[in-house]
């Protein structure tokens, strides 16, 4: 069983190493993670800080995701960060809290979820927030700016937006612009007016062409050497393959969200994407499946399938054996 222990007194400290931290990002194995722990927890904790120093006793690395909560008690993906806890006994580590966009000088609700591949988890001893003053708080609103935007599925559509210390900075710009316009209105400086507002207005998407460009080569990139295509990884070829093969009835075995479903159904066409007599098997970042020779295996479904073609991500597409 999970062993949670958060003492109220503070222990003296020694030096804590920092540990390397990550926003989620779409090259994030979460259900892999979940999937792949024997034993796992949650805390809530708060506290006012730039970095968070734990004092724990753990027996395998730790995977820990630390989501900054809003008022109601949401949190969202694109804030939320992730590193791994080394093994240690009474091991002393930090993490910089900075890293998430959503951070603040001001006081925050954390939600840490622990997840380790042994049984008996892990003891926490000590968790202690450590506030490092004004030189952390501009450095930390410097590399919010400059942060690269998160990318998933709903990208596909629109980028998020640029958040600095927490605020949403697009309001903030566009806000102060209407502010600026009135008071040059009042000045009877109409002249200056429009020229302001076009160099705001390309100043800002400039700073957002710069992660488009960013993503597109990235994308391009990853497209003309391995075939997949961020999120959607392999299914694109996939979809391809499926047609040229004649496909009609398609089963995906996928651990995760439907939005891999969506994708596959939305590729593939007019090929259906069903649950039941399929003549096509996809396997694609699914954490719950097996293969023993011509015998598949997802979740509680088994199938007799013959090798069509394997995948640069991992994905696999088979063929029911007739």
């Amino acid at each position: 069983m999970w062993i949670l222990t958060l003492l109220l007194a503070v222990t003296p400290q020694a030096f804590a190493g920092e540990v390397p931290v990550q926003l989620l990002g779409e090259d994030t194995a979460i259900e892999e993670i979940v999937s792949q722990s024997v034993s796992h927890a949650s805390a809530d904790v708060s506290g006012k800080g730039s970095s968070m120093q734990l004092t724990y006793s753990a027996q395998e690395p730790l995977s820990v995701f630390i989501s900054l909560r809003k008022s109601n008690g949401s949190f969202s993906p694109f804030e939320t960060l992730q590193t791994v806890l080394p093994v240690g006994t009474r091991q002393e580590v930090t993490i910089d809290l900075t890293r998430s966009p959503a951070w603040s000088p001001s006081h925050h609700s954390y939600r840490l979820y622990f997840f380790s591949e042994a049984s008996a988890g892990a003891e926490f001893h000590d968790i202690e927030f450590i506030d490092e003053g004004l030189m952390a708080t501009l450095s930390a609103a410097v590399n919010h700016i400059t942060m690269k935007q998160p990318y998933s599925p709903a990208s596909y559509h629109r980028l998020p937006g640029y958040t600095v210390l927490g605020i949403p900075v697009t309001p903030v710009i566009g806000w102060l612009l209407i502010f600026v316009v009135i008071v040059l209105a009042a000045k009877k400086r109409v002249d200056v007016i429009i020229p302001l507002i076009v160099v705001v207005v390309l100043i800002a998407q400039a700073r957002f062409s710069i992660d488009a460009i960013r993503l597109s080569i990235d994308h391009s990139k990853e497209w003309l050497m391995n075939k997949t295509y961020s999120t959607a990884g392999s299914l694109p070829k996939i979809a391809n393959k499926l047609n040229q093969e004649g496909a009609k009835n398609v089963y995906l075995c996928h651990t995760g969200t439907t939005y891999a479903k969506k994708l596959l159904q939305y590729h593939s066409y007019p090929a259906l994407v069903v649950e039941d007599n399929p003549d096509y098997i996809v396997v694609h970042k699914s954490t719950d499946w097996d293969l023993n020779r011509n015998n598949l295996r997802c979740g509680d479904d088994t199938f007799k399938v013959d090798l069509i073609e394997e995948y640069s991500d991992g994905s696999t597409l088979f063929a029911i054996q007739s």
